[in-house]
């Protein structure tokens, strides 16, 4: 009976060790994508699209394509807002996404070490 539980606790701390070294190895994009599985994909997209709208309307205007200047600078205002509110659609997309998630992961990590 003792070498049976020998045994079982040799696999949990070999798959632990396993685990542990996943942990290790995740790179910027592993990171990066394990957060895209919790965001909702159509808030990214709407989000990615305005900055990239907004920063063109205003590149137009920059380069003098809209051509009378008053409709130039309501273009560049307005691509301006655009911009910023895309940037803090997109910040909030993303670190709002997992809060809870982060959390209990956080704790379930230190229960396990606790008990190490």
């Amino acid at each position: 009976m003792f070498e049976e539980e020998k045994y079982k606790n040799s696999v949990v701390s070999n798959d632990l060790k396993k685990l542990k070294k996943a942990d290790h190895n995740n790179f910027g994009i592993s990171v990066f994508m394990d957060h895209m599985h919790s965001i909702n994909g159509l808030h990214f997209i709407a989000a990615s699209m305005q900055i990239f709208l907004g920063t063109s309307v205003v590149a137009l205007s920059l380069l003098n394509s809209i051509n009378p200047l008053w409709l130039a600078t309501i273009m560049t205002v307005f691509g301006s807002i655009t911009t910023m509110v895309g940037l803090y659609f997109m910040y909030r997309t993303l670190t709002h996404s997992g809060a809870f998630d982060s959390l209990l992961h956080k704790a379930i990590k230190r229960v396990v070490t606790s008990q190490n």
